[in-house]
């Protein structure tokens, strides 16, 4: 299951009226754990198309702790191929452990780089997803990278992700927040830049 928390409605994904894969959240005075119940239910029935089912709660910080307690449950226990948005401007309001089972999308970290920068990340991102692993390894021995310019090629790869969640247009998955820290990590640590962003292209 993939878990956000949004801080604005503005930066959700689209998603089309009537979806049936789709539950959403529209709070009056609070989430409730009835709510979350429902949630549950949603999520462990089976989609009816290929994308999964997805579950949006709107003002999540009207959650009440009961409610709260429950969603733990469900990010402890996520049913596969689901994803949950929570969309909240004061995420302070919800539990540390929920904090923790989430990636916190703020709508200030949605701005655009250069673009030039971000233009050449996407021609190689153009190269890289459609190719089989050999071939994104020669790939990667054509391109050339610094310490520095591999840091902002990560940088420029998490703002087309930022991107992806505004708007679906582009190919790349959830998980890549995850590879994006890690090989910050390895170029952190001093590890061979070439190595690290290799790792990195192969798991893309």
């Amino acid at each position: 299951m993939h878990a956000f928390l949004l801080t604005s409605s503005g930066i959700l994904p689209a998603f089309a009226p009537g979806d049936p894969d789709t539950l959403q959240i529209f709070p009056g005075t609070s989430v409730s754990i009835e709510d979350i119940r429902s949630v549950r239910h949603f999520l462990s029935r089976k989609p009816m198309g290929s994308g999964g089912n997805t579950v949006i709660i709107h003002s999540a910080e009207k959650m009440t702790l009961p409610a709260q307690h429950a969603l733990l449950k469900t990010l402890e226990e996520p049913p596969a191929g689901s994803s949950i948005y929570l969309v909240t401007s004061h995420p302070d309001s919800l539990l540390p452990t929920i904090l923790s089972r989430v990636q916190i999308i703020n709508a200030s970290e949605t701005s655009a780089p250069d673009l030039s920068r971000i233009t050449a990340t996407r021609k190689i991102l153009d190269q890289i997803l459609p190719a089989g692993a050999g071939e994104r390894l020669l790939i990667m021995e054509k391109l050339v990278f610094t310490r520095d310019s591999a840091h902002e090629f990560l940088n420029d790869l998490e703002h087309l992700l930022h991107n992806q969640i505004i708007s679906k247009t582009y190919n790349l998955r959830p998980n890549t927040y995850n590879l994006i820290v890690e090989t910050r990590k390895y170029l952190t640590a001093n590890v061979n830049v070439k190595l690290a962003l290799s790792h990195l292209f192969l798991d893309l």
